[in-house]
């Protein structure tokens, strides 16, 4: 606001318009903090992800492993063993596109929000005509 409008408004304005940015205020801190925790709550669970998936590929390598020392000759894996593998592989895999389609969505509306915030307008009541 400019200080021709200011000076402009009446005292009952002038404290209308700061009861409305205040509102807004809150409004605005309370959906920043919606935010954050929803970006704690992705991170935490992208940290999970890598995690499990730092175990598959412990898994994979000691199966890799021990195929190698018992030789090719050696009895495949039992059946159930790989498919219980290829099961956590496929969840694990669901979990990391789920995970990245929520990311890629929070950016978008992080994005939103900054450029409407680049546009915020100002309510200001119409000044009494004189």
């Amino acid at each position: 606001m400019t200080d021709s409008i200011i000076d402009d408004l009446s005292t009952e304005q002038l404290a209308t318009v700061i009861e409305l940015q205040r509102v807004e205020l809150n409004r605005l801190l309370s959906e920043q903090k919606r935010l954050n925790d929803r970006i704690d709550t992705l991170l935490q669970l992208q940290e999970r992800e890598q995690v499990l998936r730092q175990q598959m590929q412990a898994s994979l390598d000691r199966l890799a492993e021990q195929r190698a020392i018992d030789g090719p000759a050696a009895t495949p894996p039992v059946a159930g063993e790989t498919l219980l593998l290829s099961d956590r592989l496929e969840r694990t895999e669901r979990k990391f596109s789920a995970l990245r389609t929520a990311v890629g969505q929070l950016v978008s509306v992080i994005e939103r929000q900054r450029a409407d915030a680049d546009h915020v307008r100002v309510f200001t009541p119409a000044s009494p005509e004189r």
